[in-house]
């Protein structure tokens, strides 16, 4: 037989209250139903009369209902979903964040190279398409030519290094002829005519000029010969 709880008044398992003190009776646990505090509430210190003196009862701890556990706190050791740092479930987030960094970085750093090569592909193929500048043809004188030039011809009289005439002229005739000829300047053409003052009758006297490594002037049996230029 149970006791009451609140005055020790013995009371069999069918009742409610406390035949007594009309105290709240809790029904057994092996029933298979709540407590009264389960239901109730702890109801705090309570004290009763007995003999004459009030005897306090141990406060009754609440029994908290595993849904009313709030669903940030971690889990049990013992539970599957156990989080020992509260934090860790944010790594996915700071992950992903990272990840996404890290990828814009690469992305930047390829496009960079890219622009890289691109712009020396270009140089080099400016390079090839103009190709190496040509060296400037410089104007040699052929051997022949330049024996020639040097060579006096036979049978004539040097009247200067750049003049010489035949035995049938004067040098002064012979010098006339070259200021003439040096007048044309250099860029003259293979075959041309030049007049000039004959100074033994001071009259004009017209020489047909061909280049022939000399400058050969000829009219009848005179013939001066120029150095060219």
């Amino acid at each position: 037989m149970r006791q009451c709880e609140a005055c020790g008044q013995p009371f069999a398992e069918p009742a409610t209250h406390c035949t007594r003190c009309g105290h709240p009776l809790a029904v057994a646990a092996g029933a298979g139903h709540l407590s009264r505090v389960s239901i109730a509430g702890n109801p705090g210190p309570v004290s009763y009369e007995f003999g004459g003196r009030a005897r306090p009862t141990a406060p009754v701890t609440p029994v908290t209902p595993a849904s009313a556990v709030s669903p940030d706190e971690p889990s049990s050791p013992g539970s599957p979903d156990y989080d020992p740092d509260a934090t860790t479930r944010f790594a996915p987030i700071y992950a992903s964040h990272s990840k996404a960094k890290n990828n814009a970085a690469l992305v930047m750093l390829a496009v960079a190279l890219i622009a890289s090569v691109a712009s020396l592909a270009w140089l080099i193929g400016q390079t090839v398409a103009i190709g190496p500048s040509a060296p400037r043809a410089t104007a040699a004188s052929s051997p022949t030519s330049s024996k020639l030039s040097t060579a006096l011809p036979r049978n004539t009289t040097v009247c200067s290094p750049e003049v010489v005439r035949s035995d049938t002229t004067n040098c002064t005739l012979a010098r006339r002829v070259l200021a003439a000829v040096r007048t044309l300047g250099t860029d003259v053409p293979p075959t041309f005519r030049v007049t000039v003052t004959d100074p033994q009758t001071n009259k004009n006297v017209t020489l047909v000029c061909s280049v022939k490594g000399w400058i050969e002037c000829k009219t009848g049996d005179v013939t001066v010969f120029v150095r060219p230029q």
